[in-house]
């Protein structure tokens, strides 16, 4: 069976997107840091699928530059990487303290190029999918340095998309309001629903389908499929 691997396989979107491969018959390499993927490898074990996990902190690149020789040792067929670990901090530009900034650019933006650019040298096949953010097309300083990450990230998947696709294509999966941040409740998805045209809040179906589209489609490369109700296109914006 092929393999994927997903960053960040632990929690939220990662962990959606690692329980939903594993449906469909892909072997998992799970990517975690702090939080424990036991569910995931319970639930990869219960469809009868191969799946090992991988801890790294991937703030750091000497460890992020580990992670696919390591996997590559255990999984001969891989054919898919999932750059989701991300983290979230709400701090402006001028409240941006310098851990927030080394720590997030790291995590969102110099990791998954770092991951990407490992990807095409080691394995030269498949699908690259980096999980991005509907806040790309907007200017909304509340989580600034996560959304300059993302940003950058954005334009790494169109630069890789160009160079690489007659090997492995790249795309990118911009989420909306869908599972809350951190520390929020449901609450702050039906307070925020009315600010997204369709309003309503997306769920991690929506992705999973998103992530279908981009497997089963092979001319599909240097995209990214927006999965936000329209809310990357409107001015309105949460209060």
């Amino acid at each position: 069976m092929p393999t994927a691997i997903v960053t960040g396989a632990a929690v939220r979107i990662g962990k959606a997107f690692a329980c939903h491969l594993a449906d469909k018959g892909f072997d998992l390499a799970v990517h975690h840091h702090h939080s424990p993927p036991t569910e995931v490898l319970d639930y990869a074990q219960s469809k009868g699928v191969k799946a090992k996990a991988y801890a790294a902190d991937l703030t750091g690149l000497q460890a992020a530059g580990q992670l696919i020789p390591s996997v590559l040792k255990d999984f001969k067929d891989v054919e898919l990487l999932i750059n989701s670990a991300a983290n979230f901090i709400q701090e402006n530009v001028e409240a941006t303290s310098n851990e927030t900034l080394n720590d997030t650019l790291h995590l969102n933006l110099m990791t998954p190029y770092l991951l990407m650019r490992e990807y095409k040298r080691l394995v030269n096949r498949g699908l690259i999918i980096n999980i991005l953010d509907e806040r790309i097309n907007k200017n909304i300083p509340t989580f600034a340095a996560y959304s300059v990450a993302k940003v950058g990230l954005a334009h790494a998947t169109h630069l890789a998309a160009v160079e690489w696709g007659d090997t492995v294509r790249v795309n990118g999966i911009a989420p909306g309001l869908i599972l809350p941040p951190p520390g929020k409740g449901d609450d702050y998805l039906t307070k925020n629903a009315p600010y997204v045209p369709t309003q309503t809040y997306g769920t991690v179906e929506d992705l999973t389908r998103g992530l279908d589209y981009l497997l089963t489609s092979p001319f599909v490369n240097g995209e990214v499929l927006f999965i936000d109700g329209g809310e990357s296109k409107s001015r309105r914006s949460p209060q």
